[in-house]
């Protein structure tokens, strides 16, 4: 995973979907743990800012570095500019699998793959302008755990989706409807079976995405068991009167 990781998700904890919601008290390993070591190269990657300077021989490091392990096997591969990675680089396990890649795909858009150390794809991250626009992590088993992508412009969601071991929807945040930034929300047990759907809206102020409109309830053999009625993430009273008017 890339430095930006951390910064990522404590951006996405600090999203608290709805008053009252529990989206993400269940959540199944959101992402694996990182090699660490394997970080220690983004610290010179220009195009993610990293601000750190490689040094060769007391200088910035210039042209083709590369770099072994102590069995002899390629650890990491890349072109540097003045101590700074700068057409993308390769890290190695010391099996010679292909642990990452990060390559420039056009102007301000790159492309991260990560992998595990068996080959199984780990995670694949699209760049825009630097930032993560698309990003899906997968489990060890091949399936996916989770996708999340953004507009163009990075500033809402396109989908949200977490995914249990498995291969069954966890969660699911899709747009529908760009304009008013409002989203099927869907989210399910374990066995396939659906526990809750609904409509949410951005509420950009909060920085939360909230239900409103009527949701539907279900206990875990797929029979509705309640619908409640919500207005701004707030949960509204029986009044019809009220919900006449809305």
């Amino acid at each position: 995973m890339k430095v930006t990781l951390s910064i990522l998700l404590m951006f996405l904890v600090s999203l608290s979907f709805a008053q009252g919601d529990d989206w993400f008290d269940d959540l199944e390993n959101v992402t694996q743990d990182v090699d660490e070591p394997m970080l220690y190269y983004e610290r010179f990657n220009s195009f993610t800012e990293g601000d750190s300077v490689r040094r060769c021989d007391k200088r910035p490091c210039s042209g083709i570095i590369k770099d072994y392990y102590e069995n002899g096997a390629l650890k990491h591969k890349g072109y540097y500019e003045g101590g700074r990675l700068i057409n993308g680089y390769e890290n190695y396990y010391d099996n010679e699998q292909v642990e990452r890649n990060f390559k420039l795909i056009g102007t301000g858009s790159a492309l991260l793959t990560v992998y595990y150390k068996d080959g199984t794809l780990r995670s694949r991250v699209e760049y825009r302008k630097k930032s993560p626009i698309k990003w899906e992590d997968y489990y060890p088993n091949g399936n996916i755990e989770f996708i999340e992508e953004y507009d163009k412009k990075l500033e809402f969601y396109i989908k949200y989706n977490f995914y249990y071991m498995n291969g069954n929807p966890q969660n699911i945040l899709e747009l529908v409807d760009e304009k008013e930034r409002i989203y099927t929300s869907k989210e399910y047990y374990r066995n396939g079976n659906i526990k809750s759907e609904g409509l949410r809206q951005m509420n950009a102020s909060l920085g939360d995405y909230v239900r409103i409109g009527e949701w539907k309830f279900y206990n875990d053999e797929g029979k509705l068991t309640e619908n409640k009625n919500f207005y701004k993430g707030e949960e509204l009273e029986e009044d019809e009167d009220f919900l006449d008017d809305l």
